[in-house]
Order: structure tokens, then C-alpha cells, then sequence
């Protein structure tokens, strides 16, 4: 009985043939040049997002503020980030190339304004506008590029897609703490504005982007599932959705006082604790690699459902690592390897729940990831300031893993 638990529930559903090869060659095919520019493009969007996190202090005192009216401006990006349905729906009607230039544009804009920003007012525009950038961007180039590649290939395309993530950090974080010691905190946006115009001037020029079009309007030759898989599937992505948003909140929850609790028990200083940072983006860029190698082989449902049990798991052993400082960090790191390895694994398993409406649901699931994310950050420091013990935060993220572990195993009942 067990047995046929475990292949019913954690085996991927039948795929037709259509989806092992296209029988279109040009959908099949991504050029180099084509895979240069959208991975500089996503490297240039992620470091937007992820330098603020590591240099608010220098941004709040350049801008003459507190470190607490700071933190507005990453607030509201995140809550522009909700608004990632919308940009999905258009994107369907206008096409990839429309979608990535858009996104492009609000970094380009946003980057810009920062830069010269000398008022609160000014950078909270350009924060909002840098915030509007991914959610336009992400779901429409992930849609076009799992247009492009089958399905037994979509994990090993999209990973490597999202190894920028890590990529942003590892190369981008080094470099802006080195602006921003020799030439002050808007450096790094100046960067990244600069950036974003060549990426906008290349992807303009990409053929490949520029003649794609959503799913529903091309050829039934070219469409890369059978439409009798989507009427399979067509019930179950609200529940992934579900899925998405709890294991997104049950990290966050814990990510987002790794700091505090690192300083409370070992009194661990900012030098180390940038150091520490260095190591996790190793571990994010493993995660990512690990799907690119593995998931296609291993099947991305089974893969999912794998991540969530293994992170989960993460989740329970960190409190008993709190004895050595090498546990904590071998503690975490593995954390946020497997949780970088499930939420990378969900893509292409995203990509294919509805293939016709791709760079939609990619948007709804970009909504659901933005939503997770902002309530673990607000649970999880409420929390901490009240406890600050760590199994508390643990009770509420394994609560999460497991109802999200549920949703999944639902999820593959038809309806």
C-alpha cells in the first residue's frame, strides 16, 4: 500500500510524447546570445533587489533618514510586487518581448532615479519603479523560455535561468561594498541603471524574444503539451499556488531573523556575518545547479515534494545546532540549499500546469511567492522580539511545510 502511495504521489503524471520533443526545431532552441542577455538581464534585476538588504544602514544614512523609515523602502517594493497577476494577463496579450522591455525600462527608470536621489520621497519612487521591474519582467521571460525548450529539458533550462539569483549575489554584492566604500551609496544604482539601458538594447534585438508569442496564439504544431494534458491540469494550479506562497512563508520566517539569532548566540560580528552571506550565496547557487542536473532525470513533482520533506527537516535540526557556531553555519547553509533546490524545482512544474496561459500563471505564482514572503517577514521578527527563541519560529515554518506539503498531494487529484 505504501509503495503505490509513494509512485502515485510523487511520481510526475504521464507527459505525451509532444511534451519529450517539439516538432517545431526552432522552439527547441535558445542561441547563446539569446541565453547571455536574458541571464545579464536577470543578474542586473536580482542585484537591484538584493543589494539593499546587506547596505540599508549606508542608504538610510545617505538619505538622512532612520534605519526604521529605511525599511519603508523595501516595503514598498514588495508590495508593488503583488501586483505581478496584472503583468501576467497583459503579457499574454502583448507578447514576451513586451513584457521584458517593460520590465527593463521600470529597472533602467528606477536605478536611475535612486542614483540621484537626495530626498526620501524621490527614492521611495525609484524603489517602487525597481520593485515593478520583476514581477513584469520574470513571469514573462520565464513563460518564453519554457516556450522554447520541452518539457524533459524545462528544469535544466529554467535552473540555470535561476542561478542568476545566486549569481546576483555572489558577484554582485562584492562589487557594490566596493562602490559604495570609494564612491558612496548610489554607486551601485548608477550601475545598475547602466546595465539595465544595455540590457533593454539587446533584448530589443533579440529575434528569438522579439517574434515569440504567448502559447495560445501560436500553431497547434508548436505548442509544446497536448491539450488534452491541460484539460488534466487545468484544476490544479490554484493549489500549487498554495503550495508556493507556505514553503515561501515557512523560510522567510525563519530567514529573516538568521541574523538576530546568529548576533544573540555567538555574538557574531557584521565582518563575519558578510562572510557567512558569501556561503549561502555557494549554497543558493548548489540548490540551483542541483536542479539543472538532477530534476528533469528524478521527475519536478517527485522533486518538489522531496524539497519540501528534506527543508522541513532543515527547519527542525536548526535549533539543536545552536551548540557550535559551526553547526549553526553548516545548519543553515544546508537550509537554504534545499529550500533554494525546491522553490527552483517548482518552475518548470509551474510551466506546464497550463501551457497555453504560461506567463500568467508565472505571474499569479510570483504574486503567491511576493505574499509568502511578506507575511513571513511579519510574522517572523514579531515573534522573535517576543521570544526570541527559535522553536517557536520553527513551529509556525513546519506548520507551514507540512500544510503546504498537503496541498501538493491534493493537487494531483482530478477533479
Amino acid at each position: 500500500m505504501f509503495r503505490e502511495f509513494f509512485l502515485h504521489h510523487l511520481s510526475d503524471p504521464k507527459i505525451p510524447e509532444s511534451l519529450n520533443s517539439n516538432r517545431s526545431g526552432d522552439l527547441a532552441r535558445m542561441s547563446k546570445w539569446t541565453w547571455f542577455v536574458v541571464l545579464f538581464s536577470r543578474v542586473t534585476l536580482n542585484l537591484a533587489v538584493r543589494v539593499t538588504y546587506p547596505f540599508l544602514p549606508a542608504i538610510a544614512r545617505g538619505l538622512g533618514i532612520s534605519f526604521e523609515k529605511a525599511g519603508l523602502l523595501v516595503a514598498a517594493r514588495h508590495l508593488v510586487g503583488l501586483t505581478g497577476a496584472l503583468w501576467g494577463l497583459l503579457g499574454e496579450r502583448k507578447g514576451y518581448a513586451w513584457g521584458m522591455v517593460l520590465g527593463l525600462s521600470a529597472l533602467f527608470i528606477g536605478s536611475l532615479t535612486v542614483s540621484v536621489s537626495r530626498t526620501f520621497s524621490l527614492a521611495l519612487l525609484g524603489f517602487v519603479l525597481i520593485g515593478l521591474s520583476k514581477p513584469v519582467y520574470d513571469p514573462n521571460v520565464q513563460a518564453f523560455a519554457s516556450s522554447r525548450i520541452p518539457y524533459s529539458k524545462r528544469a535544466w533550462a529554467l535552473g540555470i535561468l535561476e542561478s542568476s539569483w545566486a549569481g546576483s549575489w555572489l558577484i554582485g554584492i562584492p562589487l557594490s561594498g566596493f562602490l559604495i566604500a570609494h564612491f558612496g551609496w548610489q554607486s551601485p544604482f548608477v550601475l545598475i541603471s547602466a546595465a539595465a539601458l544595455v540590457a533593454i538594447i539587446c533584448t530589443r534585438n533579440l529575434q528569438q524574444v522579439t517574434k515569440a508569442t504567448p502559447n495560445y496564439r501560436e500553431s497547434e504544431s508548436q505548442v509544446v503539451s497536448s491539450s488534452r494534458e491541460e484539460v488534466t491540469l487545468r484544476a490544479r494550479p490554484i493549489l500549487i499556488l498554495g503550495v508556493s506562497l507556505l514553503m515561501v512563508f515557512a523560510n522567510e520566517n525563519m530567514v529573516i531573523v538568521y541574523g538576530a539569532w546568529l548576533e544573540k548566540h555567538f555574538n557574531l560580528q557584521v565582518q563575519t556575518l558578510g562572510l557567512y552571506s558569501i556561503l549561502v550565496g555557494m549554497a543558493e547557487l548548489a540548490g540551483e545547479f542541483t536542479v539543472v542536473f538532477l530534476v528533469d532525470w528524478f521527475g519536478k513533482r517527485r522533486a518538489i515534494l522531496t524539497g519540501l520533506l528534506l527543508t522541513g527537516m532543515s527547519y527542525l535540526a536548526l535549533p539543536f545546532c545552536q551548540s557550535s557556531i559551526v553547526l549553526a553555519f553548516v545548519g543553515l547553509i544546508v537550509m537554504f540549499y534545499l529550500f533554494e533546490f525546491t522553490i527552483v524545482s517548482i518552475f518548470p512544474y509551474v510551466s506546464e500546469l497550463v501551457p497555453s496561459e504560461r506567463g500568467k500563471w508565472f505571474a499569479f505564482n510570483f504574486s503567491a511567492l511576493v505574499v509568502g514572503r511578506m507575511l513571513g517577514a511579519l510574522l517572523g521578527p514579531w515573534l522573535w522580539e517576543r521570544s526570541a527563541d527559535l522553536y517557536i519560529l520553527v513551529f509556525f515554518s513546519l506548520l507551514a511545510q507540512v500544510a503546504a506539503i498537503i496541498l501538493l498531494l491534493l493537487s494531483r487529484k482530478k477533479l
